[in-house]
C-alpha cells in the first residue's frame, strides 16, 4: 500500500466523524502564504537570499552524519544571529530525501490553546513556492489538540517562517506541514508528539522544531544557562526537561516545541540525539552585554543494539500463559500447565525476565530474574507467581483481585557495564546497581514512570533499591540492560530499545 492510499484510508475512516459532528477542523485556503518578515529576518531578494543561505551552509561545516536526521531543533532569530547555527543543522539534510517536513514554531503573538496546523495549499519565501502536504493536515486534523487558527498564521509570526528557506536550500524538493504551537506544557506537547508519531507511521517525514535558548543574559551567564538547556535536551526525559525548565536551570522561548521533540523522540524509538552546533548572538553579531543563545541539535536512529528478542506472538503468548498461571495457582483455575508455549522455539532460549503486575494503573507487584540458565517458557511460572505472591512490598495477591490485574512480561537483555552515566540513554536502559554487597535494580520502564534525571534516577536506585545512600552509585558498579516488554492491555509489544 502507498502513502498516498495509507492517507486515504484512514482519513476514510476518521471521516465518518464529520457525521457525528466531530469536523474537520478546516479546509485548503487556496491564497498562498505570502513572507511576512523577509526584508527583517532574512534578504527579500531572492538572489541575495539564495547567495546568503548558500554560503552559511557551506561556512564551519558540521560533518554530516551518516544516517539522515528524523528530527532537527533550530533557532529562529535573524540570519546575521542565527543563522549560522540553523545552517549547520540543516546542512545534515543535503542529499537527502522526505515524503515531508513538519515545522514546528510556536506564536510570539496570538493566544490559543493546542497545536494549530495551516491549512492553505502553499507557502511563499523568496525562494519560491513550497507546497503543503494536505493529506499530512487532513490527519492531523483528526488528532485531539489540533485546531486551525488562521489569525496565528497569517501574523507577522517568524518562528516557522525562517526556516523555509534554509529547507528549500537544502531539499530538492519536500511538502510543507506547518504548525504553530499555542502552549507549551507537557499536556499539549504530548498531543502534539501522539499526533506527529501518527503520521510518521503513514511516510517518511522529517520533524523542525523551531527555537532560541536564553534570552538577553551577559555572555558568560548565558552560556551556563544554554549549558544547562542543551544538556536536558541531549541527555534528559520531557519530565525531567519541563522541571528544568520551572527551577530556571534551563531555559527556551520555544519550551512546547522542544518538549515535543524530546516526547517525539521516545516515540519513534528513543533517538539518539547529537549537538550539533552552537552559539550565541555575542559570538555572531551583537552585544556581548545582552545575549540570545541558538543551538542546531538533530536527532537520529539509533544502531541497533540487539536485534528484537521475541516475536509480537511469543510475548503475547507469554502474557497470556502468566495470567493462567495466577489463575491456576491463586484463582479457581484446573490448568496445570501454561498454554501454547511449546510452539514457540524461541521460548526456549534462557534470558532474564520480569512480571509486573498493576491493579488500576498502580503497581501490585514486580519480581524477576536479571539474568537465567533456564529458558523463558520454565522460568515464566515462578517468576509470575514470585510477582504475585513474594513481592515484600504488597499482601499476596487475591483470587479477587485477579480480574482488576493487568500483566506486563518483559523480557531483557544480557547486562553490560556502564563505563559513564553520559551513556545512560533515558527509557530504554535498565541499571543494575553492585556496591557493598547490596544490589538495586530499576527497569527501563522506570523512567517514563518517574520523569527522573539520569542522577535523580540513580540515586534512586541507591537509595530506594539498594537501601544506601544516595550518592554510592558513584562508588558502584553499574550495568545496563535493555527490555522488550509485552503489556496484556497492548497485543503489539514495545521494544525499549
Amino acid at each position: 500500500m502507498t502513502r498516498s492510499q495509507r492517507m486515504v484510508r484512514l482519513v476514510g475512516v476518521w471521516g465518518v466523524s464529520l457525521v457525528l459532528g466531530f469536523g474537520l477542523v478546516g479546509s485548503a485556503c487556496a491564497e498562498p502564504r505570502t513572507p511576512k518578515v523577509a526584508d527583517k529576518f532574512y534578504p527579500g531578494d531572492r538572489a541575495e537570499l539564495l547567495d546568503l543561505v548558500s554560503e552559511l551552509l557551506k561556512r564551519q561545516p558540521q560533518p554530516v552524519a551518516a544516517k539522515k536526521p528524523r528530527v532537527l531543533i533550530v533557532p529562529h532569530a535573524g540570519y546575521q544571529y542565527s543563522g549560522l547555527v540553523a545552517a549547520n543543522g540543516f546542512r545534515q539534510l543535503q542529499g537527502r530525501h522526505y515524503d515531508g517536513v513538519v515545522v514546528v514554531g510556536f506564536t510570539h503573538q496570538a493566544q490559543f490553546d493546542g497545536a494549530s496546523v495551516d491549512t492553505r495549499e502553499a507557502y511563499l519565501t523568496p525562494l519560491g513556492e513550497i507546497p503543503v502536504d494536505q493529506e499530512a493536515v487532513a490527519v492531523l486534523q483528526t488528532y485531539p489538540g489540533m485546531t486551525h487558527v488562521e489569525a496565528a498564521h497569517e501574523s507577522g509570526e517568524h518562528s516557522l517562517e525562517v526556516e523555509l528557506p534554509f529547507l528549500q536550500a537544502s531539499l530538492d524538493q519536500f511538502r510543507l506541514v506547518p504548525i504553530l504551537m499555542g502552549g507549551d506544557g507537557l499536556q499539549e506537547a504530548g498531543q502534539l508528539a501522539d499526533a506527529l508519531a501518527g503520521l510518521a507511521r503513514l511516510g517518511d517525514y522529517l520533524f523542525v522544531f523551531s527555537t532560541d535558548l536564553s534570552h538577553y543574559h551577559p555572555y558568560d551567564d548565558a552560556e551556563r544557562i544554554d549549558d544547562g538547556t542543551i544538556n536536558g535536551i541531549l541527555s534528559e526525559t520531557p519530565q525531567a526537561m519541563q522541571r528544568l525548565f520551572a527551577a530556571g536551570q534551563a531555559e527556551a522561548c520555544g519550551r512546547g516545541p522542544i518538549l515535543t521533540s524530546l516526547l517525539l523522540a521516545q516515540k519513534l524509538g528513543y533517538l539518539k540525539r547529537e549537538l550539533l552546533y552552537r552559539a550565541n548572538s555575542g559570538d555572531t553579531y551583537g552585544n556581548p552585554s545582552s545575549v540570545v543563545g541558538y543551538a542546531a541539535i538533530g536527532m537520529f536512529d539509533r544502531p541497533t543494539a540487539t536485534k528484537q528478542l521475541l516475536s509480537s506472538k511469543a510475548g503475547h503468548a507469554l502474557v497470556t500463559a502468566a495470567r493462567a498461571i495466577l489463575e491456576e495457582v491463586i484463582g479457581a483455575s484446573k490448568t496445570t500447565h501454561a498454554p501454547g508455549l511449546k510452539g514457540f522455539s524461541e521460548l526456549a532460549v534462557s534470558r532474564g525476565m520480569f512480571v509486573t503486575l498493576r491493579k488500576n494503573g498502580q503497581l501490585r507487584g514486580c519480581i524477576g530474574r536479571i539474568e537465567s540458565n533456564q529458558p523463558l517458557a520454565v522460568i515464566l511460572r515462578d517468576v509470575a507467581i514470585d510477582a504475585a505472591t513474594h513481592d515484600p512490598r504488597f499482601p499476596p495477591v487475591t483470587a479477587g483481585e485477579l480480574p482488576d490485574l493487568e500483566i506486563e512480561v518483559s523480557v531483557l537483555t544480557p547486562p553490560t557495564p556502564l563505563a559513564s552515566i553520559n551513556e545512560l540513554v533515558p527509557s530504554r536502559d535498565g541499571v543494575i546497581l553492585d556496591a557493598q554487597g547490596h544490589r538495586g535494580v530499576f527497569l527501563p520502564q522506570v523512567w517514563d514512570e518517574t520523569g527522573w534525571t539520569r542522577t535523580e534516577f540513580l540515586q534512586e536506585l541507591a537509595s530506594q533499591k539498594a537501601g544506601l545512600a544516595p550518592d554510592a552509585w558513584q562508588r558502584a558498579t553499574l550495568l545496563i540492560f535493555q527490555a522488550q516488554v509485552f503489556e496484556e492491555s497492548h497485543v503489539a509489544a514495545r521494544e525499549a530499545q
